[in-house]
């Protein structure tokens, strides 16, 4: 049994990633306009693991949390944010990893299709209990008072600390929905948002959904030069203390840190 849900779940990933391919040029369309377009200026490269399929990432003292995905290989880890080096790794295999939070003296890490999710202790990772929501998970982050979660959709949810839905956030760019939306970064009152199978990082207005700014990350993708086509965008982090973002994707070889003008 345990074999054949597995075998399940893996074709569902591979025709969702079919589906988004068909859709692609329908999300061109609603990514394209009069929105402002910004490219982010590369300060420093750190080396990332190429296995980590990287799902969230955020940023606390000194530290990156990354959550990484697919059945089997999912985890939940620990680097150091000046190096890059694995500080810790903790296997979740049997679920499929998705984005992460920190509220308090816990993480948070979202799961794919297992309406889950697995909380643990803050900093050590000590895995302590789970929450339950209802839907696919895939972006996580926080506002300091409510996490945000996105599903894929063109909505993102404003969830209590149980996971109850406060509010939801329909996204718009040029009035038309923008769907796919994926990992998920908090900054000075802004959600930024990765958006699956597309080289942007979207800069939101959380009070009324509306896209501020496109961030082009192709010229990170130049220097990353992903190997597969599943190897997309995908992770932001945000130092305060020095301004920086961490930008990753799924199994790619860096983490770019870099400055994002205002």
């Amino acid at each position: 049994m345990t074999i054949m849900s597995n075998n399940i779940k893996k074709g569902l990933l591979v025709f969702a990633v079919a589906l988004a391919f068909g859709s692609v040029s329908c999300q061109e369309h609603a990514l394209s306009g009069t929105v402002p377009e910004i490219t982010p200026i590369v300060k420093t490269t750190l080396p990332h693991d190429p296995q980590a399929f990287t799902q969230g990432l955020f940023f606390d003292n000194g530290r990156l949390y990354e959550s990484t995905g697919l059945y089997g290989k999912s985890s939940m880890r620990i680097l150091d944010a000046a190096t890059g080096a694995i500080i810790k790794n903790q296997p979740v295999a049997s679920v499929f990893g998705e984005g992460c939070a920190r509220m308090g003296n816990s993480i948070f890490q979202i799961t794919w299709q297992e309406q889950q999710a697995i909380i643990y202790s803050f900093p050590d990772l000590a895995e302590k209990r789970t929450a339950i929501y209802a839907g696919e998970g895939w972006g996580l982050t926080t506002d300091g008072r409510n996490f945000i979660m996105s599903t894929g959709s063109d909505t993102l949810y404003v969830r209590d600390t149980d996971f109850a839905i406060v509010r939801k956030i329909p996204v718009r760019m040029n009035n038309e929905p923008v769907f796919r939306l994926n990992e998920l970064e908090y900054v000075n009152g802004l959600i930024y948002a990765n958006v699956w199978f597309t080289d942007y990082i979207l800069e939101i207005n959380p009070k009324n959904g509306r896209v501020m700014r496109k961030i082009d990350c192709k010229t990170l993708i130049r220097k990353e030069q992903p190997e597969s086509q599943e190897n997309v965008l995908n992770g932001i982090a945000y130092d305060p203390s020095a301004g920086s973002f961490y930008i990753t994707g799924k199994n790619w070889k860096n983490i770019f840190v870099v400055t994002i003008p205002r």
